[in-house]
């Protein structure tokens, strides 16, 4: 094995370690085995994952570019929190301009963009009948981030999808203020899903940015009602 043969392979073995940190660290935050404000600390971490603490560390500083950790001073972090007012905003905030970027992408989406939307909806669908809701959460984040993420792109608005970019890393399931039981909630989501994916079919912009905005505004019960 040459030198360079020899760096590739520790460079693909740091790069696991990183994400092996990233994915256990992600999924404890996730399903509340690790909860809001608790500290996180690379020692302890990489002890209980068993991994060195420098991948910790670039695991941490990832999640804390996805807003589900926020770092300190010595090597710690802590689990974001998310009020329920932050929360409410996030999600008004997302349905305007999704609902802008629906209506955009209505009018430029490919067809092989729409075939992967149904791809990718129907492996969401899969997994939750398979594995239900606590057991699939990691793969339903993965897949509704991409979910949107197709629409966003499609709009064809580098600034619109660069200001949805930092939301839309944000795991669904992380918030925890909903008005609906969690299986009513992921059923309901599907529904809304086949909905977005018909208006686009359809080439039909008022029904796109409505079916979308529905969607992301039917998710919380906001205390403080926007007064527009």
């Amino acid at each position: 094995m040459t030198n360079q043969d020899t760096a590739g392979s520790r460079d693909g073995e740091a790069s696991g370690a990183v994400e092996t940190a990233y994915r256990f660290i992600r999924t404890a935050i996730i399903t509340g085995e690790m909860t809001s404000g608790e500290t996180l600390q690379e020692s302890r971490l990489a002890e209980r994952i068993g991994v060195s603490r420098t991948p910790v560390r670039e695991a941490l500083s990832r999640l804390a570019s996805e807003g589900l950790v926020v770092l300190e001073r010595y090597r710690r972090g802590q689990v974001a929190s998310f009020s329920q007012a932050s929360v409410a905003e996030v999600f008004r905030l997302r349905g305007k301009l999704e609902g802008h970027g629906a209506r955009r992408a209505s009018r430029r989406i490919s067809a092989e963009d729409i075939a992967r939307l149904e791809a990718v909806e129907d492996e969401m669908e899969a997994v939750f009948a398979d594995l239900g809701w606590h057991r699939h959460l990691t793969r339903f984040d993965e897949l509704n981030n991409e979910f949107h993420a197709i629409i966003a792109r499609a709009a064809d608005s580098p600034r619109l999808e660069k200001i949805l970019a930092s939301s839309l890393e944000l795991p669904a399931s992380i918030f925890n203020y909903y008005i609906e039981p969690l299986e009513e909630r992921t059923k309901r989501t599907h529904r809304q899903h086949r909905e977005i994916i018909a208006a686009l079919k359809a080439r039909n912009p008022d029904w796109a940015e409505a079916a979308m905005g529905a969607h992301l505004f039917s998710i919380l019960n906001d205390p403080t009602p926007d007064p527009d």
